[in-house]
Protein backbone atom coordinates (compact mmCIF):
# COMPACT_ATOMS: atom_id res chain seq x y z
CA UNK A 1 0.00 0.00 0.00
CA UNK A 2 2.92 2.33 0.68
CA UNK A 3 4.07 1.85 -2.90
CA UNK A 4 0.67 2.99 -4.16
CA UNK A 5 0.82 6.13 -2.00
CA UNK A 6 4.36 6.88 -3.17
CA UNK A 7 3.33 6.51 -6.81
CA UNK A 8 0.31 8.77 -6.26
CA UNK A 9 2.55 11.45 -4.77
CA UNK A 10 5.04 11.04 -7.61
CA UNK A 11 2.23 11.32 -10.17
CA UNK A 12 0.84 14.45 -8.48
CA UNK A 13 4.27 16.10 -8.46
CA UNK A 14 4.86 15.15 -12.11
CA UNK A 15 1.48 16.59 -13.08
CA UNK A 16 2.15 19.86 -11.26
CA UNK A 17 5.57 20.05 -12.94
CA UNK A 18 3.98 19.41 -16.35
CA UNK A 19 1.44 22.19 -15.85
CA UNK A 20 4.12 24.58 -14.62
CA UNK A 21 6.36 23.70 -17.59
CA UNK A 22 3.54 24.32 -20.05
CA UNK A 23 2.59 27.62 -18.44
CA UNK A 24 6.20 28.82 -18.48
CA UNK A 25 6.74 27.92 -22.14
CA UNK A 26 3.68 29.66 -23.62
CA UNK A 27 4.43 32.63 -25.82
CA UNK A 28 2.43 35.87 -25.96
CA UNK A 29 -0.24 34.25 -28.12
CA UNK A 30 -0.66 31.33 -25.68
CA UNK A 31 1.07 28.75 -27.87
CA UNK A 32 4.08 26.54 -27.16
CA UNK A 33 6.87 25.64 -29.57
CA UNK A 34 6.98 22.21 -31.18
CA UNK A 35 9.95 21.22 -29.02
CA UNK A 36 8.21 22.31 -25.83
CA UNK A 37 5.02 20.54 -26.86
CA UNK A 38 7.00 17.34 -27.41
CA UNK A 39 8.62 17.68 -23.97
CA UNK A 40 5.22 18.29 -22.37
CA UNK A 41 3.73 15.24 -24.12
CA UNK A 42 6.56 13.10 -22.74
CA UNK A 43 5.86 14.35 -19.22
CA UNK A 44 2.14 13.73 -19.75
CA UNK A 45 2.86 10.15 -20.92
CA UNK A 46 4.82 9.60 -17.70
CA UNK A 47 1.86 10.84 -15.65
CA UNK A 48 -0.52 8.50 -17.50
CA UNK A 49 1.91 5.58 -17.09
CA UNK A 50 2.08 6.23 -13.35
CA UNK A 51 -1.72 6.21 -13.22
CA UNK A 52 -1.85 2.85 -15.00
CA UNK A 53 0.71 1.38 -12.61
CA UNK A 54 -1.30 2.64 -9.64
CA UNK A 55 -4.43 0.97 -11.07
CA UNK A 56 -2.53 -2.31 -11.55
CA UNK A 57 -1.25 -2.26 -7.99
CA UNK A 58 -4.73 -1.46 -6.63
CA UNK A 59 -6.23 -4.39 -8.58
CA UNK A 60 -3.45 -6.63 -7.32
CA UNK A 61 -4.12 -5.55 -3.72
CA UNK A 62 -7.86 -6.21 -4.15
CA UNK A 63 -7.20 -9.70 -5.54
CA UNK A 64 -4.73 -10.45 -2.73
CA UNK A 65 -7.33 -9.37 -0.19
CA UNK A 66 -10.01 -11.55 -1.80
CA UNK A 67 -7.74 -14.59 -1.94
CA UNK A 68 -6.72 -14.13 1.71
CA UNK A 69 -10.31 -14.62 2.90
CA UNK A 70 -11.11 -17.97 4.54
CA UNK A 71 -12.66 -20.54 2.24
CA UNK A 72 -15.01 -21.95 4.88
CA UNK A 73 -16.62 -20.91 8.13
CA UNK A 74 -14.99 -22.03 11.38
CA UNK A 75 -16.97 -24.16 13.83
CA UNK A 76 -18.12 -21.75 16.52
CA UNK A 77 -21.02 -23.53 18.22
CA UNK A 78 -20.98 -26.05 21.04
CA UNK A 79 -21.05 -29.74 20.16
CA UNK A 80 -24.64 -30.94 19.97
CA UNK A 81 -26.15 -27.44 20.11
CA UNK A 82 -27.75 -27.87 16.71
CA UNK A 83 -29.16 -31.30 17.46
CA UNK A 84 -32.77 -32.06 18.30
CA UNK A 85 -33.51 -33.01 21.85
CA UNK A 86 -35.04 -36.41 22.38
CA UNK A 87 -38.28 -36.32 24.29
CA UNK A 88 -38.20 -38.16 27.56
CA UNK A 89 -40.73 -40.94 27.92
CA UNK A 90 -43.89 -40.32 29.89
CA UNK A 91 -43.37 -43.45 31.96
CA UNK A 92 -40.84 -42.80 34.65
CA UNK A 93 -41.19 -45.84 36.85
CA UNK A 94 -42.85 -49.20 36.57
CA UNK A 95 -42.83 -51.40 39.62
CA UNK A 96 -44.05 -54.93 39.78
CA UNK A 97 -44.41 -56.89 42.98
CA UNK A 98 -44.47 -60.69 42.72
CA UNK A 99 -45.73 -63.02 45.31
CA UNK A 100 -45.23 -66.75 44.93
CA UNK A 101 -44.50 -66.44 41.16
CA UNK A 102 -47.70 -64.61 40.29
CA UNK A 103 -48.08 -60.93 39.60
CA UNK A 104 -49.66 -59.33 42.62
CA UNK A 105 -49.56 -55.64 41.72
CA UNK A 106 -48.16 -53.31 39.07
CA UNK A 107 -47.67 -49.59 39.53
CA UNK A 108 -46.98 -47.11 36.74
CA UNK A 109 -46.06 -43.56 37.60
CA UNK A 110 -46.31 -41.04 34.77
CA UNK A 111 -45.53 -37.37 34.40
Amino acid sequence: MNQILELREKRAKAWEAAKAFLDSKRNQDGFVSAEDAQTYEKIEEDVVALGKEIERLERQAAIDLELAKPTSKPITNQPGSGMRRIRKPDVLLMRTVRLSGTVFASTIITM
